[in-house]
Formats: structure tokens, sequence, C-alpha cells
């Protein structure tokens, strides 16, 4: 069913590459979902990583047509012959390859996301030892 070849889809320019996922998702019906409203995707940097990553059905669309895990990271529009790193959404399992500056800059974005809970467990716990020190007091 891949409607693009690996060729056609290196040869496309980010202009071009964006606006045929928005096309093809558009086509098959899939809408991009916004404070309980739905709209057509629209070409942008950022359109594969918004809310077309947190679509498993999306993803896996985009891979049977060939325009996803086809030599162009989706996130980016870089061209590489072997996009060795892949991403996993946690919330829903969608699935797909991208190059390793991409990775690099998912990976950090973790990290500090983790980071940043880790300092609120941290205070939480210790306005809970706080707060037991005051009520043995009392």
């Amino acid at each position: 069913m891949s409607r693009y070849t690996r060729d056609q889809v290196k040869a496309m320019t980010r202009d071009e590459y964006e606006s045929a996922i928005c096309n093809e998702l558009n086509a098959a019906g899939f809408r991009s979902e916004f404070q309980g409203k739905y709209f057509e995707y629209e070409p942008d940097e950022f359109v594969f990583g918004g809310a077309i990553a947190f679509d498993p059905n999306a993803v896996n669309y985009l891979k049977q047509i060939g325009l996803i895990d086809n030599g162009k990271c989706p996130m980016c529009s870089e061209r590489e012959e072997d996009l060795q790193y892949k991403l996993q959404n946690q919330n829903n399992g969608a699935v797909y390859h991208v190059c390793k500056s991409c990775y690099k800059k998912y990976a950090q974005h973790e990290r500090a996301k983790r980071g940043c809970c880790s300092c609120l467990v941290i205070i939480v716990i210790i306005a809970l030892l706080i707060w037991g020190i005051v009520k043995l007091m009392n």
C-alpha cells in the first residue's frame, strides 16, 4: 500500500514533506483535536512533533503509505539513509524513527522532565517530614 518510495521521500523539500504528511492525513479523515474541536492538519515545522506523534493510528497510516521510516526524519525533515534512533510515545505506543539530533533533543527534554519530577518528590517528602514534626510537637 506504500504510495511513496524512499527516493520520492528523500527528494522532497521540508515544505513538500510537511505538506504531503498533512494532505495525506486530511484526505484519510484524520484530524487534530484541540480543546474539543477538530481541525485539519496544517503544514508547519512542528506538525509531526505536535498532534500527529500522539496519534498511533496516524503514525501507522503514515508508515503504511511510506512517508515515515522511509529515509527522512519526521521531526526535522533531515534526510538520512538509515534512521537508527527510535522514539516511542509512552502514552499510546506510537513508534517512529528519527535522526540523531532529534533523538538527543527528545532525550534532553525527558531528562529535564524527570529532574523536575524528582525535585517535586523531594519537596513533598520534606513538607511531610516538617508537618509530622509539627504534629508531634503539638
